[in-house]
């Protein structure tokens, strides 16, 4: 669902020139009724829209502090990030960018890195995926990822698994997150086994059913049943699930399945022909363009691509 049908323009752009030159200083306090005022105007959003606002927090871009703006209607979440000058007036809706960092320096600074993955640490190519094991559209990029990636690029690039439940509308998927989370403390391996079988499987499982699901491929994958019943049963692993899912919010994700391509934002269930031509744009990126740095670690439009929930 979308909060608004008008896009955000980046406002006062002639003063953004001027404070890239000013000299650092603490984040900025901020008019926070007075700018939920002007975004319900600029944006057209109508009250049965709730909006809350963080306090600035730094931002990789001298001058410019990062505001994330948490929009909801029902059970519907949207959150957007604005970037505020120094004096705490003008206000960038849209991505900013440095010609020495790569165009995606923000989102690579808060793209989670760990969680289940395959590939190697030292790959060309991160791949982190947000995904929600009853998403149908989930469905059909995890084969278009399995059965590709390992077979193309065994070396180049690395996939890293992330919750994104959307329970609104999926009864289970976030037990279907717990429960794959416990077998994958057992083993990561047992994770990739459950994700499979889910993903293959999908209109077997229901509310009533997963936890049994989940404890036929922990047999299978001879794990500690006992073990894995408790932590199913206990929900111990409700607190990763949702820091992912938080994680993922953060990011500014919008649908099932979300992908970050070296920090490229791609949603959808993007077909092999379209993921590979990302990947090739990443093992070929032209040498003045940065890519992620060691220490940690957008939206493109493909119009044929991409399916929505």
């Amino acid at each position: 669902m979308r909060l608004s049908g008008v896009p955000g323009a980046a406002l006062a752009a002639l003063s953004v020139l001027s404070v890239m030159f000013a000299a650092e200083a603490s984040p900025p306090k901020i008019d926070k009724s007075k700018l939920e005022t002007y975004i319900r105007y600029a944006e057209a959003y109508t009250p049965e829209v709730q909006i809350a606002i963080d306090d600035p927090s730094p931002s990789p871009y001298k001058g410019f502090f990062r505001v994330l703006i948490h929009l909801s209607r029902g059970s519907n979440r949207l959150d957007r990030t604005f970037y505020v000058t120094a004096d705490g007036r003008h206000f960038v809706d849209g991505a900013l960018w440095d010609l020495n960092e790569s165009p995606f320096l923000d989102t690579l600074q808060r793209l989670p890195t760990n969680g289940f993955s395959f590939g190697p640490v030292n790959a060309k190519v991160t791949m982190v995926i947000f995904s929600d094991f009853e998403c149908p559209y989930c469905r059909e990029f995890a084969k278009v990822v399995r059965d590709n990636i390992p077979q193309h690029y065994p070396n180049d690039v690395r996939v890293i698994f992330k919750d994104f439940p959307i329970e609104s509308i999926h009864k289970w998927a976030r037990a279907g997150a717990e429960a794959g989370d416990c077998l994958g403390r057992q083993k990561p391996e047992a994770f990739w086994a459950f994700h499979d079988w889910v993903f293959e499987h999908q209109q077997e499982v229901n509310e009533t059913n997963v936890a049994e699901k989940a404890l036929n491929i922990a047999k299978e994958q001879n794990l500690n049943i006992p073990q894995v019943s408790s932590c199913i049963a206990s929900h111990a692993t409700a607190d990763d699930v949702a820091k992912s899912v938080q994680e993922g919010r953060v990011l500014g994700i919008q649908q099932t399945p979300t992908a970050f391509i070296n920090g490229r934002m791609v949603g959808g269930a993007v077909p092999w022909e379209n993921l590979n031509a990302l990947i090739q744009m990443e093992l070929h990126r032209p040498q003045e363009i940065p890519g992620p740095t060691t220490e940690k670690c957008c939206e493109v439009s493909i119009p044929t691509a991409v399916k929505q929930h």
